[in-house]
Parts: C-alpha cells; structure tokens; sequence
C-alpha cells in the first residue's frame, strides 16, 4: 500500500510539475507587437527595394508615387524593348528583301544569257523558264553534236568510195591518213604519165 499511495504523490507531483512548466510558457509568450512606425517602414522597404531595382529615386515619395514610377519605367522598358525588336524585324525584312533581289538580278542574268524574257515574272517563274532554256540548250547542243558526227561520217564515206577508186586500203585508218594516201596515189599517176 505504501507502494501505492507513493505510486500517486509521484504522479501527481509529476503531473504538476508539467502544467506548472506549461503554465509558465503560456504566460511569457514572446510574441512582439509592432508599432505603426515599424509597420509603415516594413510595406515601404518593399517597393523602395523595386524602386532601387529600376534606378528610381524614392526619397520624400508616398508607396503610391513609388508605385505609379515603378508602372511608368516598366511602361517605358517594355516600349524601349518593342521598339527594339521591330527595329530588328525590319533589318531582318530589309536584309531578306535585298538577298531576295540579289538573287533576282542573278537569276536575270542567267536568264539573259539564255535568251529567256523575265518581264514580269516572278523569280520561280523565272527559274523555271530558265530550266526550260536549258534543257532545250542541251536538246540543241546534243542535235548539232549528231548532225556534225552524220556529216563527219558522210564524208568518211565519200573518202572511202574516193580510196577504193585509187585502190587504197581504209582499213583502221583515219580520214587523215586515208587523204594521205589517196594523195599520194595521185601524185605516183601524175608521176606515172610523165
């Protein structure tokens, strides 16, 4: 029994002991008040540190006229930043368009050596037009290649109806060497008759 009844003055001791502690920490919270001064100092350091950021002057100025400079210099950065960028559009449009007549003018020329018109065309007309020339360039250079080696070979034939007259071997032999010939057999007749 005296186990128990010590057993409860302990607990109840301990028990104490704590609202005691928990008493004493409720009673000295350290929550701190802050004066309207210090108050209106916290919401000023905030846009004064903005302020600051955009190089504005804050000195004898209300929140609201801090603010309203605040708004105007980022008003006139982000004109600043448009008038940038249109800028630079431009030179982009104004270097575009003159690659752009670059290349006209070089597809002119082109088109002038191949005889082909350009008035009024636009540059992928032109390139088709000049495609066309060539191809047909081609078409005419390869016909006159085959009318110039018909007529090479029309020749080679007189030369070797002209040989077999005087009796001289075509036999892998040029057209050169085949009037050699045929020359010499004349100048040994001539030769002959005298």
């Amino acid at each position: 029994m005296k186990k128990l009844v010590s057993s409860l003055v302990m607990a109840t001791l301990l028990f104490s002991g704590i609202s005691v502690v928990a008493a004493a920490d409720t009673g000295a919270d350290s929550t701190v008040t802050h004066s309207k001064a210090e108050k209106k100092e916290e919401n000023r350091s905030k846009p004064n540190a903005k302020a600051a950021k955009w190089g504005i002057e804050t000195t004898d100025q209300t929140n609201k006229e801090v603010k309203a400079a605040i708004q105007e210099a980022k008003a006139a950065k982000k004109a600043e930043n448009a008038e940038k960028n249109a800028a630079k559009e431009a030179a982009k449009e104004a270097a575009k368009e003159a690659k752009k007549q670059e290349q006209l003018a070089k597809l002119n020329d082109k088109a002038v050596k191949l005889g082909v018109d350009t008035a009024g065309k636009t540059a992928k007309e032109v390139k088709a037009a000049i495609k066309e020339a060539k191809v047909a360039k081609k078409a005419e250079n390869a016909e006159k290649k085959a009318a110039k080696e018909a007529k090479k070979q029309e020749q080679l034939e007189k030369l070797k109806e002209k040989a077999a007259k005087w009796g001289v071997d075509t036999a892998g032999k040029s057209a050169k060497e085949i009037k050699v010939e045929i020359e010499t057999k004349k100048a040994e007749k001539k030769e002959n008759k005298k």
